[in-house]
């Protein structure tokens, strides 16, 4: 728990959905650039988990490789920071660069340790009590939050912090968040591992195993549709940030505690809601709520002026719904793939249904070149109608424990 909530503190003060794209934004006006924040983080942590599932599948200790993960990828936040203090913010295509390549190791790096993060987690939690520690720990990390998103929101407009201290500072107070989150890791004791797959696997027999499972496994098809689907909602996202501020004059700060309530919100409720029923109906209830995102933000371009003061309200739901989709993937999506999967494969399981849901890392991108060449309504309309299949292949699946 304490793990989970200084990393999602962390993750409050260089938010991927406010802060980093924005960052990106005070030195491009490229619209695929800025949209290859969510692009770079989503593909450098899905893509290479594949081949960490297949070796971690065959150590029977997993720890060891986290910790390796952990203390390599979270201190280049500190050297991020250090860059922009020292003023390579002068150069913007160096710093960009730069940039997308501290997120990009980052995002390797956690997406390999996130292997052996949820086979521990499967191992230490048993499934009908791991709803409640994942909604206390995400409860804990939204009230932290709404403190934190005002703090952002005064660090990014005092005087005494112009660009790009601002954001320096944001980026150095994320990288103090990530040193008890590593303690708590560091301080973890696993569990025995009861079976030990010490097969190794070439390149052939992973993809032979991926075809076994997607063409033998109707329930598995039907998730990953599911989550493609939703995940379109990507689309959207890192310009949700720019729609609110450039049009509707809108402050990040109030826009990211919008969504940490939505967080907050989520957790009291699909932790009870996972622990009960499982994580079918958390699936379910978050892809409804995915799809109120750029349905709200479409209306609200379409319909409302930008001088009414229901605007600032109708953004700040969009913003709480996307808190509470965001919320719900843990303890929906991850956590089906955990109930699914046979005990001693878990491993590959997670990194098999990670590396498939790699689909996705160019969403964001995209999203930016459809907004560069169409207009806002447009790119919330494409993302809304995708997520719309994804809410009708959400309620076609079966619970994966009967």
């Amino acid at each position: 728990m304490a793990d989970y909530v200084f990393f999602s503190v962390a993750f409050s003060f260089a938010d991927t959905g406010t802060v980093m794209p924005s960052f990106v934004g005070m030195m491009t006006d490229s619209k695929p650039i800025i949209g290859l924040v969510g692009t770079i983080f989503a593909g450098a942590w899905l893509i290479p988990q594949l081949g960490a599932a297949t070796v971690l599948n065959r150590q029977q200790r997993k720890k060891p490789a986290l910790m390796a993960a952990v203390y390599s990828g979270r201190p280049l936040f500190f050297i991020l920071a250090a860059l922009i203090w020292a003023g390579l913010t002068r150069h913007p295509e160096v710093m960009l660069t730069v940039f997308f390549t501290l997120i990009g190791v980052f995002s390797v790096l956690d997406g390999i340790a996130s292997v052996a993060w949820f086979d521990i987690l499967a191992r230490a939690v048993p499934v009908t009590r791991r709803g409640r520690l994942l909604g206390v720990s995400q409860l804990l990390s939204g009230v932290l939050g709404v403190v934190i998103a005002r703090l952002v929101e005064i660090i990014l407009v005092h005087p005494a912090l112009p660009f790009p201290s601002n954001y320096a500072l944001l980026f150095a107070l994320a990288a103090v968040a990530f040193i008890p989150s590593a303690v708590a890791l560091a301080l973890l004791k696993e569990p025995e591992e009861e079976l030990v797959n010490q097969e190794r696997l070439s390149l052939r027999e992973q993809l032979k195993e991926l075809v076994t499972l997607w063409r033998g496994d109707p329930t598995f098809r039907q998730l990953m549709a599911s989550r493609w689907l939703t995940g379109l909602m990507d689309l959207s996202v890192s310009f949700y940030v720019l729609h609110a501020v450039t049009l509707f004059g809108i402050s990040q700060g109030r826009l990211l505690a919008a969504r940490t309530v939505g967080s907050i919100v989520a957790s009291l409720g699909l932790g009870w809601l996972s622990d009960r029923r499982g994580p079918l109906p958390v699936i379910r209830v978050g892809s409804l709520t995915a799809l109120g995102s750029p349905l709200l933000a479409m209306g609200l371009h379409l319909f409302v002026s930008p001088t009414l003061p229901q605007a600032e309200w109708i953004y700040l739901a969009v913003y709480f719904l996307l808190g509470f989709t965001l919320n719900s993937r843990m303890l929906g999506h991850f956590n089906y793939v955990l109930e699914m999967a046979p005990e001693g494969k878990r491993p590959l399981y997670i990194g098999l249904s990670s590396t498939l849901t790699g689909v996705l890392v160019p969403a964001s991108f995209l999203g930016g070149v459809l907004l560069q060449v169409t207009s806002y309504p447009v790119l919330f309309g494409i993302t809304a109608a995708c997520i719309v299949g994804g809410v009708v292949a959400s309620f076609k699946l079966r619970r994966s424990v009967e």
